[in-house]
C-alpha cells in the first residue's frame, strides 16, 4: 500500500499548482468514505484525489452493474466533497478525481496481489456556490435521492471486470 500512497500523492502533485495548494491527508468526516482523500489545491478550481479503492473492491466484490457502480462511487465523491468543504472556501469549483489502485494475480513471493497502477476512472464536478449553499439539500442525498442535474459526473476510465 505504500506505492499506492506515494502514487496518489504523485497524481495530486500534478494537480496542484499556484497558492492553494495543499499536500495533506484529509479525514474523511463522520460519514467515513472508504479510501484516502487529498485535497490537492484548495483555491480556484479546487482538486480533490479520492481513492476510491475500496469501493471498487465492493462493487467487483458484490458483481454491481455499472449503474449501481458509478451511483456508489458519484455519491461517495459528493461525501467526500462535503466533508471537506470548510477547506475549500476559496474554490470557485470543486472536483473530485476518482482513482482506484489496478492489481493483478497473487505474487507467492509476496503473498499479495501486485499492484499494477492507478486507474484514473470519473471525475466528479460541482460548483462551490452550489455546494456551499446546500443547493437541492445535496449534502443529505440518501440512497434512492436522484442526483441534482447541476453535478456533473464524467467516466474517464474503465472499472474491473465484474
Amino acid at each position: 500500500m505504500a506505492i499506492a500512497r506515494f502514487v496518489a500523492l504523485l497524481l495530486a502533485g500534478s494537480l496542484a499548482g499556484g497558492a492553494g495548494s495543499l499536500f495533506l491527508q484529509a479525514p474523511a468526516g463522520a460519514d467515513d468514505v472508504p479510501g484516502d482523500v487529498i485535497v490537492a489545491t484548495a483555491e480556484g478550481d479546487a482538486a480533490i484525489v479520492w481513492d476510491s479503492t475500496p469501493d471498487v473492491e465492493r462493487i467487483v466484490k458484490e458483481k454491481q452493474s455499472d449503474d449501481a457502480a458509478n451511483s456508489l462511487l458519484e455519491r461517495d465523491a459528493l461525501r467526500v466533497i462535503s466533508a471537506n468543504l470548510k477547506d475549500l472556501k476559496k474554490a470557485t469549483s470543486i472536483t473530485v478525481h476518482v482513482h482506484y489502485n489496478k492489481t493483478a494475480d497473487v505474487n507467492p513471493a509476496y503473498n499479495g496481489a501486485t499492484f499494477v497502477g492507478v486507474e484514473r476512472y470519473a471525475l466528479v464536478t460541482i460548483d462551490a456556490h452550489d455546494a456551499n449553499s446546500d443547493k437541492d439539500k445535496w449534502q443529505q442525498l440518501g440512497e434512492k435521492t436522484a442526483i441534482p442535474s447541476w453535478v456533473k459526473y464524467k467516466v474517464t476510465g474503465q472499472l474491473p471486470p465484474r
